[in-house]
């Protein structure tokens, strides 16, 4: 009878072992069939209500509704993007802490400085929005064209002077590399952000600058500035009858202002392919480019094999000036 007992008992304890088990594998296939399952963060490495920060919102809004689950956006500033960086390299890599990643976080900042996050190794480099070009710009009674700028730079060397966003940006690191390529000295003039640079521009108190274009296209717009050349790979719809630098003979000189989503590295292939897939929808709604085309951005969709080799490429793009141009900080 007591064996009975321990027998049956037996049983019962195997039974619930294996249902524990199943139960304990329920939640993971569930979460990997029905991703996203819960709030999406996605963290802008900018305060609230510049251009980034309003691409960040356009798409996450329409990614709440495609997914079904909110994108809650996230401003965390600082650091020209490394705290926000940082913490996404150390999020758990379950695709509920993603970051909107730029051309300043993965490319121009970390070929400058140390950085505490690898920008490649790092981070799963999911999708790819958009970008939009620098504008190579002059004062109105400066030089008219691309090569007036050239001879001017090149018969008065190291007198003029081109205002940045800060050593390290995109707006400082494009020009060095247009020097690179030219084989011109431009006095260098950095600022605390690109905005108070135009406006000594403006004031005649410095002669150039190669701001974004959504930054510069109402100065341009109403005739306080110049555009000389922009620097995509073509033409951009917002300046047709302006060349691309491309076009006036400078080759493999290409810049542009680029930004996607990003997560910590390893996450789920599942979660990233369903990711892409979804940026790729949301990219190719008019009410999305239309929206984005604000900010001068150009809707950029590739795959995220393709989105990754991207960001290497520009950032080794910008290593390789740094280097030559001998900018790295120690």
């Amino acid at each position: 009878m007591i064996q009975d007992i321990d027998r049956g008992r037996r049983r019962v304890l195997a039974t619930a072992a294996r249902s524990a088990a199943v139960a304990g594998l329920v939640p993971a296939c569930a979460l990997a069939q029905s991703y996203p399952s819960r709030p999406v963060r996605l963290l802008v490495p900018v305060s609230a209500g510049g251009g980034t920060d309003m691409i960040a919102r356009v798409v996450a809004d329409q990614l709440s509704r495609g997914m079904k689950q909110p994108w809650v956006v996230e401003n965390q500033g600082g650091a020209g993007g490394q705290i926000a960086s940082q913490a996404t390299a150390r999020a758990e890599p379950d695709g509920y802490n993603l970051m909107i990643g730029y051309v300043s976080t993965h490319g121009t900042l970390p070929a400058v400085r140390k950085v505490p996050y690898d920008p490649i190794r790092d981070f799963t480099h999911i999708a790819m929005i958009g970008g939009a070009p620098n504008v190579l710009v002059a004062q109105p009674s400066g030089p008219a064209s691309f090569e007036d700028f050239l001879a001017e730079v090149r018969t008065h060397p190291g007198k003029a002077s081109y205002a940045s966003a800060g050593v390290g940006t995109i707006t400082h690191l494009v020009f060095e590399g247009l020097k690179l390529a030219t084989n011109t000295s431009v006095l260098h003039v950095p600022y605390r952000g690109i905005a108070p640079g135009i406006n000594d521009m403006v004031a005649g108190q410095v002669q150039y600058a190669m701001p974004g274009l959504a930054g510069v296209l109402p100065y341009i717009r109403a005739g306080k500035l110049r555009a000389l050349a922009v620097t995509g790979p073509d033409r951009h719809p917002l300046l047709p009858e302006v060349r691309t630098l491309k076009e006036i003979g400078i080759p493999h000189f290409e810049a542009v202002q680029w930004v996607g989503i990003m997560g910590p590295a390893h996450l789920p292939p599942a979660v990233v392919q369903d990711l892409s897939a979804a940026v790729a929808q949301v990219l190719g709604r008019k009410e999305t480019a239309d929206k984005l085309a604000g900010e001068g951005i150009r809707v950029m969709p590739m795959s995220q094999q393709d989105f990754s080799a991207y960001v290497a490429a520009d950032l080794a793009r910008w290593r390789t000036i740094v280097k030559e141009r001998g900018l790295q900080e120690t």
